[in-house]
């Protein structure tokens, strides 16, 4: 029988965990999710069709998981947790469209962050074609996650994540705001970044003590040209190193001689005061592209 109370609704996500005896747990990040809106919400910001190819990292007890395969979507996910693949195939539906289960979901348990996507996949994928990416994220991990998808040349269309709005906010800023920092400019060299929706601390159990956002990333069709991307890194962080100084005084390590600090800043076309949040990422390439290489 077909349960029609969704696994997101907190009533079913109450029962689910007083049947298992679930405990979400502090040191991996776990707050479920039972909000059907919000939960709704991602999967029409990560735009599931039928026959989407979705990896999913930490399903939990699957109230996203339940609706990216409703919608039509193709599930693989990746869960640390070894005690929820066995409420994962109990609750969620035994047949989506007609197909078996696992037809249609499968659960590694393995870091995501160790993943070999060729390997894993191999055999429930079609390599041949993309696959999105779908996760409610753990905030301590968040942007390692996101790193490593982008690098790992695994072939997406989208990341759709839920984490920290405060993170979210960073991801999205633009030159001036004071959350423009190394790791928007990290990001944004890779990934268009759009904000899709935030959740309230009130959607999750038990609550965490902040809001979320959910923020899709999509690969940039041009990428800047930044031939050593860890010297890149290294060159715009050493440039934020302390937020309060002007470039010019953040560039004293970099780049000790004065006269080729001014001639640099001067190319750059802003005054020697300016504070390096009020640049734009063209500028932070065209600097580490003047700053020596260790």
């Amino acid at each position: 029988m077909v349960n029609k109370i969704p696994i997101g609704s907190p009533v079913r996500t109450q029962a689910i965990v007083n049947r298992y005896f679930v405990k979400a747990k502090k040191n991996l990040g776990q707050n479920f999710l039972v909000d059907m809106d919000a939960i709704m919400g991602i999967v029409h910001a990560a735009d599931v069709e039928p026959g989407d190819q979705i990896i999913e990292i930490g399903p939990g007890i699957g109230s996203l998981t339940e609706q990216l395969l409703l919608a039509g979507g193709k599930v693989f996910a990746y869960e640390v947790d070894d005690s929820l693949p066995e409420i994962l195939k109990n609750e969620l539906p035994a047949k989506i469209d007609g197909e078996d289960l696992d037809q249609r979901f499968k659960i590694m348990l393995k870091d995501v962050l160790k993943a070999d996507f060729e390997t894993d996949l191999s055999g429930f994928f079609d390599l041949s074609k993309p696959v999105k990416v779908v996760a409610n994220l753990p905030y301590y991990i968040t942007t390692p996650i996101i790193f490593a998808l982008a690098e790992s040349g695994l072939n997406f269309t989208s990341l759709t994540l839920m984490m920290q709005k405060e993170v979210a906010e960073r991801l999205e800023a633009d030159p001036g705001s004071k959350e423009f920092g190394p790791l928007t400019i990290a990001v944004k060299t890779q990934l268009e970044v759009k904000l899709a929706l935030n959740v309230n601390h009130n959607s999750f159990m038990p609550k965490p003590k902040v809001d979320s956002s959910v923020v899709v990333l999509i690969p940039l069709k041009d990428k800047p040209k930044i031939a050593n991307r860890k010297h890149f890194n290294w060159v715009v962080k050493m440039c934020f190193s302390q937020r309060r100084k002007t470039l010019n005084n953040n560039l004293k390590t970099l780049i000790p001689d004065a006269d080729k600090r001014a001639e640099l800043i001067a190319s750059l076309g802003v005054k020697p005061t300016v504070r390096p949040e009020d640049l734009t990422i063209e500028q932070f390439i065209q600097i580490a592209k003047t700053v020596p290489e260790k």
